[in-house]
């Protein structure tokens, strides 16, 4: 089952209309537009819609194109400071709570993971969680082998240095510009692994990761990666898509 969510951003004050929106449920039948559920999350200024089902994007794409399907969404007009967007991923949602506590953002300085870092941050202050930050750090470098004769790449032990915290010390300022104070955790080993062990370790309601990454863990943050914490993964994870990966919004 495929699941992706649709973001909506609220104008200021209207809080209190989009509640009223939301308690009234999808303005179209979910079984005829393909879906085969679908769940709200709403923080103080972003309304985050979950669509389950199969092929999910492609009926999605089809909804909003449907002029007469999609004029019901018309009433959410007044409401919306921009126009909805189908920029993330979600697997494994669960919509039984309310509101999180703990929100677990992996990071590797990427441009992409840059992204999963707002959000995230976003996250936890409309829910007043606590949002802690990973990066994780390899335990073996493969060096390469220059010169005449070259023979294989040779592995050596990684040594944790300042650059392997780059990231979570970026991260922290961006949290500490937005008012929050957050966590930041610096692990070792399997990237997916770790994250996902972590995430278990501290019960984190969400893990929140970027669609692609850099580094020695090149493709981490949506590549290999990113699809292996999917995999393992027991809890809510979102995917945060790079800009240029987003599918256009329809106005």
């Amino acid at each position: 089952m495929q699941r992706i969510a649709v973001t909506v951003r609220l104008r200021a004050g209207a809080e209190a209309e989009a509640g009223k929106l939301i308690k009234a449920g999808p303005p179209f039948d979910l079984g005829d537009a393909g879906f085969e559920q679908h769940s709200v999350f709403a923080g103080s200024d972003l309304v985050v819609f979950v669509f389950e089902g199969d092929d999910v994007e492609r009926h999605l794409t089809e909804l909003l194109n449907d002029r007469v399907r999609s004029a019901g969404l018309g009433a959410w007009a007044p409401v919306l400071a921009e126009s909805p967007r189908v920029a993330h991923e979600t697997y494994y949602w669960s919509g039984k709570e309310n509101t999180m506590k703990t929100i677990v953002i992996a990071t590797d300085g990427s441009p992409s993971a840059h992204e999963a870092v707002e959000y995230g941050l976003e996250l936890a202050s409309d829910q007043d969680a606590e949002p802690i930050f990973v990066h994780v750090a390899p335990t073996i470098e493969v060096l390469p082998v220059t010169g005449f004769g070259m023979g294989a790449p040779v592995s050596v032990p990684h040594e944790l240095d300042q650059h392997d915290r780059e990231s979570l010390d970026a991260a922290v300022e961006i949290a500490a510009m937005k008012g929050l104070e957050a966590k930041a955790e610096l692990l070792r080993g399997n990237a997916a692994d770790a994250i996902v062990a972590y995430a278990d370790a501290v019960d984190a309601d969400l893990i929140v990761v970027g669609s692609r990454g850099h580094g020695t863990i090149a493709g981490a943050l949506l590549g290999s990666v990113s699809r292996s914490v999917l995999r393992e993964a027991k809890r809510p994870v979102l995917i945060v898509r790079a800009a240029a990966d987003r599918v256009p919004s329809v106005a």
